[in-house]
């Protein structure tokens, strides 16, 4: 038998299951912080730095897409942990422009992608979550995974990345920026489903284009979850048409 709530019953339902989504987030967050305290300042000499979000965290809705890079492009050593950060997001992406020049080409590169399509609302403020996978900084991954002692830090992240991605925001999309860095290792560790890698196409200037980049798909605890090129090294216009007329078929799908 199926039950029909009223609009106030349904008002009070999901003002319940918002306020428990809050709190699970603080308990996430306390839990992240701690562990961050204990490990950063000892990973290496002089310890290391820490990034979670760039983006404020969605928690009144389901996000339509969660974009989600390894790690950051930060190399320094270990500061205290900004708890404000995981409420306001990092306050560089949030002046004024400035997630629209460098040095933001992870996220103007694909929001200009967006905008050549006619759809930037995943991409507008309050419908998207953007986060790091691993949450100590470095210039190129492979300077991180020369610390001593590296490898469990890197696992604990991943496993909270997972818990707060597919238990928490549970968003709609999620997009890796890069395979091989982001996508890839994400699926080593955690065996997405149903995996398909292809190259898209599309009509562009009137001509049929294949993209002469690879695209990955699969399935995340059920979410679609997508591996694109790392923004900052795909340069080519027609490319870049061909992977937002993609990403804008699966987000009005998801939606």
């Amino acid at each position: 038998m199926k039950i029909k709530l009223t609009e106030v019953q349904r008002r009070v339902f999901e003002t319940g299951v918002q306020a428990q989504k809050q709190l699970r987030y603080q308990q996430w967050v306390e839990n992240v912080c701690d562990f961050l305290e204990a490990t950063a300042p000892n990973l290496g000499e002089g310890g290391r730095c820490c990034s979670v979000f760039q983006s404020k965290p969605v928690l009144d809705k389901q996000p339509n897409v969660l974009f989600l890079g390894y790690n950051a492009n930060e190399d320094y050593g270990y500061t205290a942990v900004d708890r404000n950060r995981f409420e306001e997001g990092n306050p560089s992406f949030y002046e004024e422009g400035a997630r629209y020049r460098a040095p933001w080409k992870i996220w103007y590169r694909p929001y200009n992608a967006m905008k050549f399509v006619h759809y930037t609302k995943p991409m507008e403020e309050g419908n998207f979550v953007f986060m790091n996978a691993v949450y100590f900084g470095s210039s190129k991954i492979q300077q991180l995974e020369r610390i001593p002692n590296i490898r469990p830090a890197i696992d604990k992240c991943l496993e909270f990345t997972k818990e707060v991605i597919t238990e928490i925001f549970r968003p709609k999309v999620i997009v890796c920026f890069s395979i091989p860095d982001c996508y890839d290792r994400l699926n080593w560790k955690f065996s997405f489903d149903a995996v398909i890698s292809f190259s898209p196409s599309h009509i562009i200037n009137n001509k049929p284009y294949q993209c002469k980049q690879t695209i990955k798909m699969g399935l995340w605890e059920g979410i679609p979850v997508i591996g694109i090129p790392h923004p900052s090294g795909l340069h080519n216009h027609d490319d870049w048409g061909v992977i937002a007329h993609f990403l804008k078929t699966i987000f009005i799908t998801s939606n």
